[in-house]
């Protein structure tokens, strides 16, 4: 057992989150999302500021540092996304959880001893390891609705590319929205009664 550095109750040892005052013990950014933030805000700050630009004095040359800008910040958010799911996908067991018997298992965020059907632990509130597909279909539309709102920007700076932005958009919301669709059916139709 530790403290947690919030509020010093004791906590598992291996726990990330406190589940008396669920704080993060240990920072869950790992290398990815870390760069992915940083290209984001870049990214973003570029395509600001050359937006802004465009609209004083219209020209290709602008345009061109918006097309940076998105660029940048949408490899930002892959790098991000794809950091989230490594650290989601890759998580190695905790050590004592096969010790636990088959209705119980341990919350890998605090620790405690939870039901082995659930899938949000009751003590830290957090969602558990089943849950990834859900975190896909929310990176999905997520993504979509980013492109959806940089075609938007493309169409008020008269840029020709607003159409296929706009297409692309639309299909990746589609397809967050379809993985969404088929976890619920999986799970309607997979449940142990």
């Amino acid at each position: 057992m530790k403290n947690c550095p919030v509020c010093f109750s004791e906590v598992y040892e291996q726990a990330i989150k406190c589940p008396h005052c669920l704080t993060f013990i240990k920072p869950r950014t790992n290398e990815g999302q870390f760069w992915g933030t940083c290209l984001m805000v870049a990214g973003i700050l570029i395509g600001i500021f050359s937006y802004i630009w465009f609209l004083t004095d219209a020209d290709n040359i602008r345009l061109q540092f918006m097309d940076v800008g998105i660029f940048l910040a949408y490899l930002g958010f892959l790098i991000y996304g794809f950091g989230t799911f490594r650290s989601w996908f890759q998580l190695s067991k905790l050590k004592d959880e096969e010790t636990i018997d088959q209705d119980r298992k341990r919350c890998f965020f605090c620790g405690s001893i939870i039901d082995a059907r659930a899938i949000k632990c009751s003590h830290c509130y957090s969602y558990l390891r089943q849950e990834r597909g859900k975190l896909l279909a929310t990176f999905g539309v997520v993504s979509g609705i980013l492109i959806l709102t940089t075609a938007y920007i493309m169409f008020l700076a008269n840029n020709l590319k607003t159409e296929s932005y706009m297409q692309v958009g639309i299909y990746v919301i589609l397809a967050g929205v379809m993985i969404f669709l088929l976890l619920v059916i999986r799970r309607r139709y997979t449940k142990e009664y």
